[in-house]
């Protein structure tokens, strides 16, 4: 039986990272480009450089180093405030590997939210990106800051320092006159001392980790109140690993996209830890406009997204299907068309004729397999989606093209995923069965209780919450309702906390109908309006892509603003709520609805980083709108 020290994420780390020292751990536009960065699969590197494991293990081991002769002792907190980079991997291993706490920051925080998680946490260093993101940290810094060191990410020291003293600061305080010490990287990883003993000191902590020691701190994002610090221990990970492993194999040729938030554990699950433990490749997304782009030049073996980035590659296909000459669409409609009939057979459970699939299989090979190049998932063996609810119609169309995407349903609670659909038996309009070794059940409400080795110890310095969390015989709490089919596969109904009363005394669970309404042709996001209300509304945004490209078509403005009021626009949304509501009772049809001027936002609080509404502070923001649709006057 393996020891407690080898039953940790840095046990894993230094296995690969030994294993696996010259192959290709990161690839980024931000690392150098050398000779050995040929591509790999017969397309131009543009401008990818790499680090190969071996060099990733010794920035692990200088960083770490640094982090012993600056007092971070086990147990002590290191925050890390950055966007997605080879950098994070780099300084949550080293945090890690000193037996320290990681504790991520989403780099769309607010200066208080900011600070809210950094004072919570008593963080004794925080690693930031740039400028903007040390700004954050440093602006009223309070006098009792439990804050001593700093490492910000700029490349050039000098200039950082420099720009760090004139315009993050400005008249407040120069970084001089900070009571914590400022590091550049460069400064940090050449802290390599002269002296063994810190080198001693990090094997010694390394070989001390024990399976339930904390690992890191995850604070939620903060839907419903302050965040909450999800404490995630060392066996949790690798737990979640493990399961993860027996659903779908991880190796070393396998390449992940990291795009989505490393602050948030689902793609720290994939990208991060997922990678320690295959010795696989991650890449690293220029920006979330360029995903689609580097998709094409990473050709993921696992793909993760959220809904949204679903939602737009549909948009950006049927845009592009819009635009073929006359054979080649007739083409692509055929292989759809050809997809369409397979499914409704094997859907129903019926045998399709027996030319359909010799069929649909050669139109597969010369349509399908050049639309999933184009996209760039033609390597792609397991692709999936969570973090939010997607619609079922929306991974019927995808598989139409050969993309079989599998839902995954977790929480941070339970270190990312319970559930994951099998690669090989996706059941649409389920989240899948839960990971082997994790239980499910059913309490009398519906709602989902976990138990498993992935469920976390509770939150940090909240005891109250924590003894929420867990009923009397140890179940944690999801807060979601669902139902499970006799085969264990996991079908959600709603959010426990969202169940919506009206006026008459009838419940909506919002979350499918909001699920459902993202999914009409024009429309990015949907709130359901109905707490003490006599009939259902709701307030809808335009997707910008969808509907500037019928903007171009039809010699209209692409303002959102403008296409809000579009008579053409609104006669599309009525025609979509009509068809919407004849899916659903009396109840829970909408009697109303309000198409605003602009999509909601992260930078005003109304997405979290994972683009979940925040439902009250879109109540709060478009409460005129929502009471102009309850107006005797309202048409």
């Amino acid at each position: 039986m393996a020891s407690t020290a080898e039953r940790s994420i840095i046990a894993m780390f230094r296995k690969v990272m030994l294993a696996q020292g010259t192959d290709r751990a990161f690839r980024s536009h931000s690392l150098p480009v050398s000779d050995l960065d040929e591509p790999d699969l017969g397309e131009p590197s543009q401008g990818w450089g790499s680090m190969t494991w071996a060099e990733y293990g010794a920035l692990v081991d200088q960083l770490a180093a640094a982090f012993v002769q600056w007092g971070v002792g086990p147990g002590d907190r290191v925050a890390i405030l950055s966007e997605n980079r080879w950098e994070w991997h780099v300084a949550d291993v080293a945090t890690m590997m000193v037996g320290a706490i990681s504790v991520p920051v989403y780099p769309t925080s607010s200066i208080s939210q900011t600070r809210y998680v950094l004072e919570h946490s008593a963080a004794k260093l925080c690693v930031v990106s740039n400028l903007d993101q040390f700004r954050k940290v440093v602006v009223e810094l309070n006098d009792d800051s439990t804050l001593q060191h700093l490492v910000l990410l700029n490349e050039d020291g000098d200039v950082a320092k420099d720009g760090i003293a004139k315009d993050a600061i400005g008249e407040m305080r120069a970084a001089d006159d900070l009571r914590i010490k400022v590091w550049t990287w460069q400064e940090a990883i050449a802290f390599w001392p002269q002296s063994s003993a810190p080198n001693d000191e990090v094997d010694k902590r390394r070989s001390s980790i024990h399976e339930t020691d904390i690992a890191t701190i995850v604070y939620t994002s903060g839907t419903t109140g302050p965040p909450k610090g999800v404490m995630l221990t060392h066996r949790n990970i690798v737990e979640t690993i493990d399961m993860i492993r027996s659903v779908v194999p991880l190796v070393k040729t396998d390449r992940c996209l990291s795009f989505l938030p490393l602050s948030h554990i689902a793609e720290r699950i994939v990208s991060h830890f997922g990678q320690i433990a295959s010795g696989g490749q991650t890449w690293f997304a220029g920006s979330f406009s360029s995903v689609a782009a580097d998709i094409v030049d990473c050709r993921p073996t696992l793909f993760f997204a959220v809904p949204r980035v679903w939602e737009k590659v549909r948009d950006s296909f049927e845009s592009e299907l819009h635009g073929m000459s006359g054979l080649k669409r007739m083409l692509v409609q055929s292989y759809l068309n050809s997809g369409k009939h397979m499914y409704t057979y094997i859907d129903s459970g019926r045998r399709a004729p027996v030319h359909a699939a010799p069929m649909h299989r050669f139109l597969d090979r010369v349509v399908g397999r050049q639309i999933r190049s184009k996209i760039g998932l033609d390597q792609a063996k397991a692709l999936f989606s969570g973090a939010a609810p997607i619609d079922p119609d929306l991974l019927g169309w995808l598989r139409l093209l050969g993309l079989h995407v599998g839902e995954v349903y977790g929480q941070t609670e339970v270190c990312g995923p319970t559930t994951v659909s099998p690669p090989s038996r996706i059941r649409i309009g389920t989240v899948g069965p839960p990971l082997p070794g994790v239980e499910l059940k059913i309490a009398a409400d519906t709602e989902v209780l976990v138990r498993g080795p992935n469920v976390c110890a509770g939150y940090y310095r909240n005891d109250v919450a924590t003894r929420e969390l867990f009923d009397e015989e140890g179940w944690m709490r999801s807060g979601d309702l669902g139902t499970v089919d006799r085969d264990g596969y996991l079908r959600l109904t709603g959010r426990k906390k969202d169940l919506m009363k009206t006026a008459q005394g009838k419940y909506i669970a919002p979350q499918e109908l909001e699920t459902r309404l993202r999914s009409a042709r024009f429309i990015a996001n949907a709130l359901i309006v109905a707490e003490g209300r006599p009939y259902v509304t709701a307030l809808l945004t335009l997707d910008p892509e969808a509907i500037g490209t019928w903007a171009d078509h039809n010699g209209k403005s692409r303002s959102l603003e403008v296409l809000s009021k579009d008579p053409e626009v609104l006669e599309e949304v009525e025609r979509e709520i009509t068809g919407f509501n004849k899916d659903f009772s009396q109840p829970e049809q909408i009697k109303r609805w309000c198409v605003l001027p602009r999509d909601f936002a992260l930078e005003s609080g109304e997405l979290t980083p994972t683009l979940k509404t925040v439902r009250s502070v879109v109540l709060e923001h478009f409460s005129e709108n929502i009471n102009a649709m309850y107006s005797p006057n309202s048409p």
